[in-house]
């Protein structure tokens, strides 16, 4: 025992293993020390690193809503109309002369002689009429007729012997006179029996078959014995030369004068484009429609073209001084439409544009801007008159 305190230099043993275990103690909170420290530098290092991005980004936001602020456009100006100015009207053709045909006195169908497509010529006989009610009245008028001749001439030998007074004598000849021209009315009636043609064309409808009953008149209830409703036994039309009628809008109105060239393209599997020319006009406005009725007369000698057929009308204008914009520059709102100008202090400016002809991607721009204005392509729906803007590019339409 003496021997180890010796060794130990007089220390216990127990005292050598406690000072030994608290260097060891002292050796981990040093690292532990260290690494916390090694730890709070790298967040610390980081947090300093979030700082500066989050810096970075504020700072180039704030940029982007400064830039944003001021609208970047391209603009352009107005152009020199550089398109063929037409204007095309839809239509029908038309014989040049057309009609219906009615009877004029009342009967049954007793025999038809042109059908559907048949060319006739003026004064031939469509068809006939058996009219008995007005062959009766013939037949009873030629009676009173010749009974009222044969007093008048009684009464004539007597008034020359003075037996009857001359008031005798002038109710006698009224009476001959009266009898006379009822019976000559029912006669030309009579000859009403027979349906012509009233000039040269072709039969474009027949509404008869024989024995049917036609009534006298277009309107209904003419004639002596007819009632209901008269309807037309045929159509007739001249198609030599064929017309249609157009509207021109009141704008264009000015524009058209008798002897213009019309080209008129038919609908039809040839798409044939037949020239006419302008034969008259109203020479008024249409209140209602504001429109000016126009008649283009076109000729047709080989019957190519059909009456009924659905055509187009195109009218060659003079093009004037006129302008034109893209269409990607108007805007449409409760206003009217518009165009967003760029002012010489860089500020928007909104102006109401009277619009014309649309060209697809240009339009005619008739009224509203100015040679120097400068248009903004593609305005924003938002825009409004102060905004500021700043011109990246420009250009010049047409």
């Amino acid at each position: 025992m003496t021997d180890k305190r010796h060794a130990h230099q007089g220390v216990p043993e127990f005292h050598q293993n406690r000072v030994a275990s608290m260097g060891k103690r002292d050796q981990v909170a040093r690292r532990v020390r260290t690494f916390a420290i090694v730890v709070i530098a790298i967040l610390l290092a980081g947090l300093a690193r979030t700082l500066l991005v989050r810096h970075a980004e504020a700072a180039a936001l704030a940029g982007r809503a400064r830039d944003n602020a001021v609208l970047q456009v391209h603009v352009t100006t107005l152009g020199n109309n550089r398109h063929d100015n037409f204007l095309t009207l839809p239509g029908t053709l038309q014989g040049i002369v057309e009609t219906e045909l009615y009877a004029r006195t009342s009967g049954y169908v007793k025999q038809w002689y042109k059908d559907i497509g048949a060319p006739v010529k003026k004064g031939d006989l469509l068809a006939t009429l058996d009219t008995p009610d007005v062959d009766k009245q013939v037949e009873e008028a030629q009676a009173n007729y010749a009974l009222a001749r044969i007093a008048y001439e009684r009464w004539s030998k007597l008034l020359a012997q003075d037996a009857v007074s001359q008031e005798e004598y002038d109710e006698k000849n009224a009476a001959y006179q009266q009898t006379g021209a009822e019976l000559k009315r029912l006669r030309d009636q009579l000859n009403f029996n027979r349906v012509v043609a009233p000039f040269d064309g072709i039969v474009t409808r027949r509404n008869v078959d024989n024995g049917a009953l036609v009534n006298a008149g277009n309107g209904g209830g003419g004639g002596s014995s007819g009632n209901g409703s008269g309807q037309p036994l045929f159509a007739l039309a001249q198609i030599d030369r064929l017309h249609v009628y157009l509207y021109v809008p009141e704008d264009k109105a000015a524009l058209i004068h008798v002897g213009d060239t019309v080209a008129v393209h038919v609908n039809d599997s040839a798409g044939a484009t037949v020239d006419g020319k302008v034969a008259r006009t109203a020479g008024a406005i249409d209140p209602v429609m504001r429109t000016l009725q126009v008649e283009v007369v076109l000729p047709n000698a080989d019957h190519r073209l059909l009456p009924g057929a659905y055509v187009q009308a195109s009218f060659s204008l003079p093009a004037g001084h006129s302008h034109t914009l893209p269409v990607n520059t108007l805007l449409f709102s409760a206003a009217g439409t518009q165009v967003a100008t760029v002012d010489a202090h860089g500020k928007v400016v909104l102006k109401t544009v009277q619009v014309g002809i649309d060209y697809g991607r240009e339009a005619e721009i008739k009224s509203g801007l100015d040679s120097r204005d400068r248009v903004i392509l593609n305005p924003p729906d938002a825009i409004s008159n102060g905004d500021a803007a700043h011109i990246v590019a420009a250009g010049k339409a047409g």
